[in-house]
This record gives C-alpha cells, structure tokens and sequence, in this order.
C-alpha cells in the first residue's frame, strides 16, 4: 500500500510544534513542601503504618524526655552555683551525683532518639522511592517522560539523593522543631519567674516589666530571624542550582560510561573531556554562588551566636552586684535565655538545612508530577498527540495515523489499516519510519496524529533488535515479565533448545552480565526462545533478526508460524524479511516533509527520543 504526503498535512501537523511548544510542566496546587508533606505523610495509608506510626510516638517521647532533661538541668545549674557560692562541699557532692544521673538519662534518651529518628527516616525514604519509582518504572513512562517538557530529568539524582535528603531531613525537622516547641513553653516560664520585673524610668514615667528577660528574648530572636531570613532566602535559589548542576554532571559521566565503547573505537575522549569539563565547570559556578550565600550567613550567625551567649550575662550582671540576684539565679536565667533565644531562632538557625531540603523536595515533586500527569493522562487530548486506545475488539487498527520525528519530519502519513487475529502482516518503510511505528505501538512515541486503536483482549509482545538483559539468571530473564515458576522447566529449555541455544540450557540459573557476554546472533535467538516460551497472541517485531543469517532468519520465523499458528505476527522492518512467511505486505514509502518543531524538543543528549 502506498501512501502519499498531501499538501495538507502540514497543516494537520502544525498543532504537533505548537503543543510542544507550550506543553509545560504543568502548575500543581498547593506549596511544594505542604505538597511533600502530603506525599510522606502516604506512609500511614500503607501496610507499613504501624511501624511508622510507633517510631514517629518513638521520636516525639524521646524529644520531650530530652527537653524535660535538659529543663531540670537549667534547675541544677541554679543550685550548683548557689552551693559554689557558699562554698558547701557537702552540697557539692549531692549535685554531682544529680548531674551524673541527669547525663546518664540524657544518654539514654539521646541514643534512643537516633534509633527511631534513622527507623522512620529509612521507612519514609522506602515509601518515597516506591511512590516515585514504581510510577516511573512502569508502561513505559520512564521512557514517554523524555518526549515532555519540563523540569525532570536526571531521574536516578532525583529518587535517590534528593529523596534521601528530603526523607533524612524531614525527620531531623520534626525533631528539631518539636524540641524547639517544648523548649519555648517550658523555658519562657522559667526565664519569666527568674528574671523577674524590671522598672524603667523615662523622666516622670515609670514602666514596669514583668519577666523582662522574656521581652528581651523575643525582640533578640526577632531581630535575628529577620535579618537570618533576608541575608540567607538566595541560598534556596542557589542550593537548587547546585543540585541541579551536580545533577547534570553526573549525567554526563553517566553517559559516557554507557557508551564507553563507542568512545573508544572513535577517539572522541578529548571532546568527551571537553564536554565534561563544561559540565564541571557548570558545577563550579554554582558551588561559587552558594558560597558566597553561605558566607554572608554563617558571618551574620557566628556574631549572633556569641552574643547569645554573653548578652543575658551583662544585662543581669549589675542586678547580681546589686545583690538582687544570686549567682546561681544568674547562671539560670543566663541558661533559660539561650534555650528561649535558640527555640526562637529555630527557622534562621536551620535556613540553610531548610533550603536544602525545600530545593531536592522540589526536584522530586517535579518528576513525581511529570509521571502522575502521564498516569492520568493529562497529555493524550492534546493537539499533535495520537491517541492509543484499546478499543477495536480483537484486531489492531491504524485509524489516519501520521506521525513525526523529533526534528519534525513526517515519517508515516494518514495510514488506514487493519490486521486480523492470527494473520502474518509484513510493514516495509524506512529505517526511522519503522522505529517510530514500532515505538507508537507500544505507547513510546506521542507525537503525531490519529489513532492506533489495540485489541482488547491480549497485550501485545514486542520483540525489538535485542532483548532486555541484565545482570540476573538467564531463566529470569526469559521468563519476563511474568515469574520463572509460572513456566514448567521443560518448556523453558525447550525454548532455548528450538531457538539454537542449547548450550546455555545448563546455564538457564546462572547470574551473569549476559548483555556483555552474548553476541548480537545469541541475543536475538533469546528473544525467539522468548516468544515461543511466552505463546503470545499478538507478536510484534523490529529488526528482531538484523543480526541473523537468512538460513537462521528463514528458519526461526518458520519455527514462529508453526509452533505459534495463532499468533497474529507483525513483523516492522526497512528490508526484506521472510516475506514469504507472511499473509500480507504493506509498503510505507514517502517523501520526507518537515514541520517547524521548537529547538527546546530537539533529542535529549544521550539519543533517547530520536
């Protein structure tokens, strides 16, 4: 069947640039951290929410035991003083054994808080990496999710280091917080029975300050978290580029470790250097511009830090030589006003651990997003997306499919066809034309228009140049997706066996990197013994004997039509293939036509997409 590009297509197409031009990473409501807060918080809708539940009651009982701790060692410093002042050393050795059983509950207690604090920070981090994962590593998506726009690349940075730093974090915030909470209410108290009233006298008015240190406190606090928050608010923006551009440099690294071999046979290290360099340098940039945010408040911090400790000291101290107030009561008011002015500063003390946190929470509501956008399928209606639905009974349908590559050119054009159950169609058309078909089958490739309408009743088993190997037993990997078990042993040998692969039946529970040591021949009859062990309805095959001889091709698709008679076979290629074999032929072939598609859509660096 031939098909030819009318004037009109471009028009048709012309949507295709535009939506990818203005298909951004849509908003989502709400603040990003409420948002990740809503997303952790999914814990306790899981099996897993008792054991979060009782290590979340382990973290706040162990908090409060450490602010009451350190509440009654406020007291004892009050007492210690006091008894140096009489110089009683009868009094002193009662204090040290207080301050002894005081230490050895602070030990207890502090050891016990890391124990839950690290158990709820890895359970949160187990729910955050499945939520996230398992919706990305599923139908394709980590693969479609390349095609789109937005803020969401370097996925494997994303669920693994930011996650980490989003779910440690969190848990340290929770703690932190809580103490600085508990340690407010309990020490305000305190500074306000200690310090007492103090008079100010302005001429003929007289004010009198009840727990004046208390005032003192809050306006020191005050002055100190305004100045913390504008000094150090660009240290988010510039903690997110800095993961960003790690980001992007570990991607680079990455890339050129999968295409390690390619780098060599052409020589390319030096503009692989070069290029990692640019990436560094990128890094550089924005490890300079984080500094200069972290000098600017760690200068500010390290004044407010000390005064801290001596500004209580000197205000109170003419109070002490006056002899209003004993040493002892000094040194606790001096104590409970660090504990106040610290609870206080909660937010400026931990500003720089909060833009951490808030710039990977960020990166990883943006993947979280793109993927639920994907699920939901916020982008099937739109303009220059065809639709792929499973909705034409048993058979596969074409329905004025036209699609395009990335660079914009059409590759297939207003196609019409249908395929029956069990027949054997052959589709011939270019290279690029039948990668981009294979991929729209199997909901890779969005973009083009019409409908690509699936039978309802069988999933599809695709069969590209090679199958998918890893590091894993080689019966695992020719049983997938299903389970090893679901096959009986003879049939998963004989597989191997009808497919030329004899020798590796002794090998079938052996782990190994099997992409590394099979050849291309050897990979390819895999995904033969695949098909045969998996009898699927519907086989649809890409280039799934490039790396055969014709004897070997010719015998292996005779051995499908056998052993397989009522398999629907669609077989995708750009060359001659068995077409003795098959019921029917439908030739793609066309005048290459473009479209204007937006350089921000070009293919990503590492190829994928194309």
């Amino acid at each position: 069947m031939h098909i030819d590009h009318p004037a009109g297509l471009k028009d048709r197409l012309a949507s295709h640039a535009e939506a990818r031009a203005r298909t951004l990473a849509r908003p989502h409501p709400g603040p990003d951290a409420l948002r990740m807060l809503r997303l952790l918080g999914g814990i306790f809708a899981t099996r897993a929410r008792w054991r979060a539940a009782a290590l979340l009651a382990g973290v706040i009982a162990t908090t409060v035991a450490q602010v009451l701790l350190i509440l009654r060692l406020n007291a004892w410093n009050a007492d210690f003083f006091d008894i140096v002042e009489r110089k009683s050393m009868s009094g002193l050795t009662t204090q040290a054994a207080i301050f002894a059983a005081i230490v050895f509950g602070l030990m207890v207690v502090q050891a016990a808080g890391i124990h839950f604090r690290r158990g709820l920070q890895i359970e949160l981090r187990l729910h955050l990496t499945r939520t996230v994962r398992d919706a990305w590593m599923a139908d394709g998506r980590h693969y479609r999710l390349r095609a789109l726009p937005g803020e969401h690349d370097n996925e494997d940075g994303r669920i693994a280091e930011d996650g980490r730093i989003v779910c440690e974090m969190v848990v340290d915030f929770l703690a932190s917080l809580l103490y600085a909470i508990l340690q407010l209410i309990l020490f305000v108290g305190v500074l306000w029975l200690t310090s007492g009233p103090l008079t100010l006298t302005l001429g003929p008015i007289s004010i009198t300050l009840p727990g004046h240190m208390v005032w003192v406190a809050l306006l020191y606090a005050t002055a100190g978290a305004t100045l913390t928050t504008k000094v150090g608010y660009p240290l988010v923006r510039a903690t997110d580029r800095r993961q960003q551009a790690e980001a992007g440099h570990r991607a680079r690294l990455l890339h050129a470790l999968a295409n390690s071999p390619t780098i060599a046979l052409t020589g390319a290290e030096a503009a692989e250097r070069a290029r990692m360099e640019a990436a560094f340098a990128v890094v550089r940039t924005a490890w300079a511009e984080q500094t200069a945010s972290f000098r600017k408040l760690v200068f500010l911090s390290s004044g407010y830090t000390q005064l801290t400790v001596v500004l209580p000291l000197l205000l109170l101290a003419p109070r002490h030589f006056a002899g209003d107030m004993t040493l002892g009561t000094m040194m606790q008011v001096a104590l409970a006003f660090g504990q106040v002015t610290a609870a206080l500063s909660w937010i400026s003390d931990n500003y720089p651990a909060i833009a951490e946190w808030e710039a990977s929470a960020e990166r990883v509501l943006r993947l979280h997003d793109a993927v639920s956008d994907l699920i939901d399928g916020q982008y099937d209606d739109e303009p220059g997306r065809l639709r792929r639905v499973p909705e034409n009974g048993p058979g596969l349908a074409f329905r004025d499919l036209s699609l395009v590559s990335p660079a914009g050119e059409v590759l297939v054009a207003h196609l019409d066809a249908e395929i029956r159950p069990g027949e054997r169609v052959l589709v011939e058309t270019t290279p690029q034309a039948a990668t981009a078909l294979f991929r729209a089958i199997a909901g890779l490739s969005p973009w083009g228009a019409g409908r690509i309408e699936l039978p309802d009743d069988a999933q599809p088993f695709f069969m590209s140049d090679r199958p998918y190997l890893t590091e894993a037993p080689l019966a695992e990997l020719l049983a997938a997706p299903r389970e090893v078990a679901s096959f009986p042993p003879g049939d998963v040998a004989q597989a191997m066996v009808d497919a030329g692969l004899a020798h590796l039946v002794p090998r079938l529970g052996t782990v190994a990197a099997w992409d590394e040591e099979l050849g291309v021949e050897d990979q390819q009859r895999l995904g033969f013994a695949r098909a045969l062990l998996h009898r699927p309805r519907w086989l649809l095959m890409h280039e799934a004997t490039s790396g055969l001889d014709a004897e070997s091709e010719e015998r292996l698709m005779g051995l499908l039509v056998t052993r397989l008679p009522e398999t629907a076979i669609v077989t995708i290629a750009h060359r001659p293939v068995a077409g003795h074999r098959f019921h029917r032929r439908i030739a793609l072939t066309e005048q290459p036509s473009r479209i204007a598609v937006p350089p921000g859509d070009a293919p990503r660096p590492d190829g994928v997409g194309a």
